[in-house]
């Protein structure tokens, strides 16, 4: 989904598919969601990181409902 080779700044609308630029700044003082990188007073999200954190939160359809892919960690 994300340019793997790629830095986001926050606010860049391609981030908008993981919620508005408060909602990333609300996980990032909680500790939560993707990792990221402070460039000063910037933050900055690598596409590999992006793309790892989509991937832990992949849940896939069952016979009995619904369960989170394996390897999935907590936040966000």
């Amino acid at each position: 989904m994300f340019d793997e080779h790629k830095l986001y700044l926050a606010g860049d609308q391609a981030l908008l598919v993981l919620g508005r630029p408060s909602t990333l700044a609300h996980w990032r003082s909680d500790g939560r969601g993707p990792a990221f990188i402070k460039l000063g007073a910037r933050v900055a999200y690598r596409g590999s990181d992006l793309n790892e954190w989509l991937k832990a939160r992949t849940v896939r359809p069952t016979d009995t409902g619904y369960r989170q892919a394996s390897g999935a960690g907590e936040g966000g």
